[in-house]
């Protein structure tokens, strides 16, 4: 079975471009990609993602919602928080709802794919 990433992001140009990155990187993997907090759970509980990209700030159901929801539902998925937000409480509680790695979107471009391949190298 293969891997599947999920994007989470409700701005298009950055879910987008997002993509097109990771597919670039990754092109052995399917990924897939939500806007809302919602979307995220119902694709998530289609596809069992191995790998989340979570952004907080969702219509609907935030981030922190929204990862809770899908480690209730799939506890092996690894959510990678990728935020604006660099407040101590959005990690708090990130991580209180089973995120695995937290990413400021500033910082993106250098930690997100080692943040990635790391979390890979844990499911296997």
């Amino acid at each position: 079975m293969g891997h599947n990433i999920l994007i989470v992001e409700d701005h298009d140009f950055v879910r987008k471009s997002l993509k097109d990155w990771l597919c670039s990187i990754f092109p052995d993997y399917r990924i897939v990609s939500a806007k809302t907090g919602e979307e995220a759970v119902a694709v998530a509980r289609d596809i069992l993602p191995s790998i989340v990209i979570m952004d907080i700030s969702l219509p609907g159901i935030n981030g922190i919602e929204a990862t809770k929801q899908i480690k209730n539902m799939d506890p092996c998925a690894r959510v990678a928080i990728l935020s604006i937000h660099e407040d101590e409480v959005y990690k708090k509680d990130a991580t209180l709802a089973g995120a695995s790695a937290y990413v400021p979107k500033k910082a993106m471009h250098t930690e997100l794919i080692p943040t990635i391949k790391m979390l890979l190298s844990e499911k296997t």
